[in-house]
């Protein structure tokens, strides 16, 4: 009778020595362990690459949710400049501002005392002015529109590289700058 043997590596049972059982499994052990660190290396990088993925569009909603952030802000500023607008509209073309217009000193407090027409619209431009320093670069143009009588356009832009919100020029309004995503609010005065 041959002796039966166990290897202690891969639980091979033979009936033959046991020097040949063990050098047999560990001929089975060298060539199954290289398949399975490469089967590792490739589950590490679909993994890695799974990860990856999941980052990038975690950063994209992030820099989404930051620009509706930005377009909820220049939505307020050009609604907010409408309604003063709206309410000295006898002085319209005190408004009127071109894309990098300077904004002057706050020279008028409207809040704490009266002001006549000219300086309402300056005090209204300096609000405007003010809460545009929300916005990265935020810029500002008001100009009446060529088409329509009393027709007005508010546009705000901010600086925006992947111009997220980017409106085109029409006819009678000022392009949006390069860079920049912007709003643009159309109304009547009259």
């Amino acid at each position: 009778l041959t002796a039966e043997f166990r290897c202690s590596i891969c639980g091979v049972f033979e009936q033959r020595g046991a020097t040949a059982v063990t050098a047999r499994c560990l001929l089975q052990l060298k060539s199954a362990s290289g398949m399975a660190m490469l089967e590792s290396l490739v589950a590490m990088l679909i993994l890695t690459a799974g990860v990856l993925s999941l980052l990038w569009m975690h950063q994209r909603a992030l820099v989404m949710q930051r620009q509706q952030i930005y377009r909820d802000q220049a939505m307020h500023v050009a609604d907010n400049l409408q309604q003063r607008m709206l309410i000295n509209a006898a002085h319209a073309s005190g408004y009127v501002r071109a894309w990098g217009a300077p904004s002057g000193p706050a020279v008028f407090d409207c809040a704490t005392s009266t002001c006549d027409r000219a300086q309402l619209s300056e005090w209204d431009l300096q609000q405007a002015h003010t809460a545009l320093k929300h916005l990265p670069q935020g810029d500002i143009s008001i100009a009446p529109l060529q088409t329509g009588t009393g027709w007005w356009a508010i546009t705000v832009a901010w600086r925006d590289t992947d111009e997220t919100f980017r409106i085109n020029a029409t006819s009678d309004s000022p392009a949006c700058p390069i860079e920049k995503s912007c709003w643009r609010l159309v109304f009547s005065l009259a």
